[in-house]
Order: C-alpha cells, then sequence, then structure tokens
C-alpha cells in the first residue's frame, strides 16, 4: 500500500499528464461525482504544488496549487484508505 502522500503526487500528477486511467483509478465514485460537479475540464495542467496537509480522522486532506493555462486553481482533497488504496473520497476549490 502507498502512502496518502504518494496517492496525492500520484493524483496530481495524473492530473497534469491528463492520465484519465490513473485518475479514475484513484477516486472513488463519490469523489469522482465529486470531481465532476467543479467543471473546469477544458483548462490546460501545466504543474502543481502541494500547499497544505492534515489528517482528519482516519482521513488525509492535501491542498494542491495547479497552474493552469487560465491561472492558479486551488483544490482540496480527502483521501482515505479503500480497501488497502489510498483513493480521493471528496474534492472541492480550496478556500
Amino acid at each position: 500500500m502507498s502512502t496518502p502522500e504518494e496517492a496525492v503526487h500520484v493524483h496530481a500528477q495524473a492530473t497534469v499528464a491528463v492520465d484519465l486511467g490513473t485518475l479514475f483509478a484513484g477516486m472513488t465514485p463519490q469523489g469522482f461525482a465529486r470531481a465532476m460537479e467543479l467543471g473546469n475540464t477544458t483548462w490546460k495542467v501545466t504543474g502543481y504544488e502541494i500547499t497544505a496537509q492534515a489528517r482528519d480522522g482516519d482521513d488525509y486532506v492535501f491542498d494542491v496549487r495547479y497552474e493552469t493555462d487560465r491561472g492558479p486553481m486551488s483544490l482540496r482533497y480527502r483521501f482515505r484508505d479503500v480497501d488497502g488504496e489510498w483513493k480521493v473520497v471528496d474534492v472541492a476549490h480550496a478556500t
């Protein structure tokens, strides 16, 4: 099993690379639905930086600042151990 820190980097790298297979595999159906609610599917992401990390019970929360063709976009991800794999269970705009 990877660590939550490794999982967030894999997810962010997949976002930059537009690696949909890795993105989908790293999300629960609920996490995917939340991501679709955010929109921004036409933005071109060129880089990322993890700007905050916290633990909330068994979950890990990460703020990721993406560099895009439309300027910076910060998202807050909640990762949870799902059957031995760290997966995105929620995502929202970071404040």
